[in-house]
């Protein structure tokens, strides 16, 4: 939970080890906040992802501030691995997505508008990552 940590007093924590990712490995972080630097997020998120023959291969995605602490969106990773890097997939995960959080309102925003943020990170994420295959114009123009 918020500020614990499973570590006994004796203990120091000397490195911390993040394995080389893959060939076709995309990495991406977003954070909105008041200022760009030394705030805390109303939200953000991580991803990594990888594809494979225009499907989705492996994918890891965080968001923080949805919660008490920040979430592994296991259930839409899970939904996300096997299926195409395109725009249904995209929405369907924010979907996805939207029922893992559980964001609060308080000084950095109501929850809706958390809401409303995790699904703009998730859209830049693979907007970002997958420029030549999502545009952002795509997920919010009517058809």
């Amino acid at each position: 939970g918020y500020k614990k940590l499973d570590k006994r007093p004796d203990e120091i924590l000397t490195e911390i080890i993040f394995p080389v990712p893959k060939p076709g490995t995309g990495i991406h972080f977003e954070k909105v906040s008041k200022r760009k630097t030394l705030d805390i997020a109303s939200v953000n998120s991580a991803i990594r992802i990888r594809v494979n023959k225009e499907v989705i291969e492996d994918v890891a995605l965080s968001l923080g501030g949805v919660a008490p602490f920040p979430l592994f969106l296991s259930a839409t990773c899970d939904y996300l691995e096997g299926n195409p890097v395109d725009r249904e997939t995209v929405l369907h995960a924010i979907e996805v997505a939207q029922s893992e959080i559980a964001p609060i309102s308080d000084i950095r925003g109501s929850a809706e508008y958390k809401r409303l943020l995790a699904r703009q990170l998730l859209i830049a994420h693979f907007t970002k990552i997958f420029p030549e295959r999502l545009t952002v114009r795509e997920f919010y123009e009517t058809p």
